[in-house]
């Protein structure tokens, strides 16, 4: 459905609205063709012969093209991304309302400002990641002790956090040294105050929460929808998160065993 645009002012609104619509499901682990195909919908309503988007899972490219009004481009930067299917879904409602002249470009571009920032307050990001460790540690076989020293190990992806947002060290620094934390102080534990306290289980439950599965799924997904560029760099995403909690679990297993004479 073609929406009347009159002027560069409005055409260059459309153009921000697609971005800032990708932007955000891009941000919240949406997969990197879904991104495309929601931009190109919004930009198809332009009326312009060439309405193109290229995504990549660092940025957005954006363009618009016509003999008459000449060429739009656009060029949008994606950071840190934090999982958030909720404004996932949000967005593709909206961009659709708006593709079936529901909402004028206007309302779409300011329910979508609304929607940012997309991250979860951060209770509810701390808690859930106590929540899930000592869940995961319950579920892989871990009985209270080992959960509740979980729920312990689940501070330090706090802390780390909490640091992280004045250091602002890179992921693989991050992960490798909350995982280190995490593996180092479930063997204090044993060694100090449970003799029995069963460290696969614990260990293993602690990390869930940072392991790279929405990396690693979308990657799989972007490789199956043809974008190899994308779907190998989530892929190449998924293995260095992994590498890092496994750099980190190593060196604090061996650096805890090593202090307290061997696990």
């Amino acid at each position: 459905m073609a929406i009347q645009l009159h002027n560069e002012e409005e055409w260059r609104l459309l153009a921000d609205t697609a971005a800032l619509a990708g932007k955000i499901m891009l941000v919240s682990g949406g997969e990197t063709y879904r991104v495309e195909d929601t931009i190109r919908r919004i930009l198809s309503t332009s009326g312009f012969e060439y309405c193109e988007a290229f995504v990549v899972t660092t940025g957005i490219i954006i363009t618009l093209e016509d003999k008459q009004t000449g060429t739009i481009t656009l060029t949008r930067r994606v950071g840190e991304k934090q999982t958030n299917l909720g404004n996932i879904a949000n967005v593709n409602k909206i961009s659709r309302q708006y593709c079936q002249g529901k909402l004028s470009l206007a309302e779409t571009y300011h329910i979508l400002k609304r929607l940012e920032p997309v991250s979860y307050p951060d209770w509810i990001t701390f808690l859930s990641m106590c929540l899930t460790a000592s869940s995961f540690t319950f579920i892989l076989g871990g009985g209270f002790p080992e959960c509740a020293t979980a729920v312990w190990n689940g501070l330090y992806f706090i802390i780390s956090k909490l640091i992280n947002r004045k250091l602002q060290v890179n992921g693989f620094v991050f992960n490798m040294v909350a995982s280190f934390f995490m593996a180092f102080t479930s063997i204090g534990v044993q060694k100090l105050f449970l003799p029995n306290l069963l460290l696969e289980p614990l260990i293993a439950g602690s990390i869930m929460a940072l392991l790279p599965g929405l990396a690693l799924t979308n990657g799989i997904r972007d490789t199956l929808a043809g974008d190899y560029m994308s779907g190998g760099a989530r892929i190449v995403e998924a293995f260095v998160i992994a590498a890092s909690l496994a750099i980190g679990i190593g060196a604090g297993l061996f650096l805890g065993g090593t202090i307290s004479g061997g696990v």
